[in-house]
């Protein structure tokens, strides 16, 4: 794959499209435009000479909408990242698509909640009644990088697409007191975040398939559909099983039946009834939290010296 002008002038439509907010540096979807040409050139050049390194995420928190006050962190990259993200997106979206699993309905086109529920009304046709409703512990915060590296490697065999993936995995993030590396955790807010999610989860996908369970992902809500406890809960342990493996755990797990109903992906299912509330107006997300800026002019100056200083470091060994 070559990351060129042209690739990097679809993703910048998709990013503008989109109306996201500046990022650390400060750079508006319209600032960024005033010189897109020019904007678009440096990045291409930088790609392909491999200079290329993400800034920082800013980390801000969103209101999750729940009427309690919860947030959610979000970790907004610059909007000359989200433009190499959406560019590699174009690409390796397709490729990593082909390895999915009919069962995972989130971030992918064409699927939905709506197809989602369709699928657990088809199981519950069959005789499918017993249900095992979960979701795992801080999936986005957890996920294990070299595992999810692995991964790529298997399925993404283009070395700038790779390069750039790992750079996105270990980028900084600014809190507005601190930049901190990304140690664990797919950060959330990136364009590139579901791809990995879902490539992650594919694993738990294709075992819980391999054993012949009814099973619906939603990202890192799932349920299983069982005709007997005893399978539902055979079920529960594979799921363990697996997410010990990708080092993660269950948060919350129940095993429940369409005769007391259960609720899944704000849809309530009892007996043969799939019941959702009343349609209201989505209200916009309210950001509880914006960070200080970043001085831009500080970091890339701390930047250079490290990197001076690991070359030469490196031509000392």
């Amino acid at each position: 794959m070559t990351i060129d002008y042209h690739s990097l002038s679809e993703a910048f439509k998709t990013v503008k499209a989109n109306h996201g907010c500046a990022g650390v540096d400060g750079v508006t979807i319209e600032r960024f435009e005033s010189d897109l040409s020019g904007n678009l050139r440096q990045l291409e050049k930088e790609i392909s000479s491999g200079t290329y390194f993400p800034l920082p995420l800013m980390k801000i928190l969103v209101d999750k909408g729940k009427g309690d006050g919860e947030a959610r962190a979000l970790c907004i990259p610059t909007v000359r990242d989200r433009v190499v993200q959406t560019a590699v997106l174009q690409f390796a979206g397709p490729v990593l698509e082909k390895e999915f699993e009919d069962c995972s309905f989130a971030y992918r086109k064409g699927r939905s909640v709506r197809q989602a529920v369709h699928k657990i009304r088809e199981y519950y046709g069959k005789g499918y009644r017993w249900v095992v409703d979960a979701d795992i512990d801080a999936f986005f915060d957890n996920v294990d990088h070299a595992i999810l590296i692995e991964k790529l490697r298997r399925c993404v065999h283009d070395q700038v697409v790779l390069r750039l993936m790992e750079q996105w995995l270990s980028a900084e993030v600014w809190d507005g007191v601190a930049l901190k590396a990304l140690e664990r955790g797919i950060p959330q807010g990136s364009p590139v975040s579901p791809l990995m999610a879902n490539l992650f989860l594919d694993e738990l996908d294709e075992e819980m398939l391999r054993h012949g369970y009814k099973y619906v992902r939603y990202a890192d809500d799932f349920i299983v559909l069982a005709r007997t406890r005893e399978k539902a809960r055979s079920a529960l342990e594979l799921s363990k099983k697996v997410l010990d493996r990708l080092m993660l755990k269950l948060d919350e797990e129940k095993i429940v039946t369409f005769e007391n109903g259960f609720k899944y992906l704000g849809v309530y299912f009892i007996r043969s009834l799939v019941m959702t509330p009343f349609d209201r107006p989505k209200k916009k997300k309210k950001v509880l939290y914006y960070p200080p800026p970043l001085d831009m002019n500080v970091y890339m100056l701390q930047k250079h010296l490290t990197t001076k200083h690991t070359k030469s470091t490196k031509n000392e060994i």
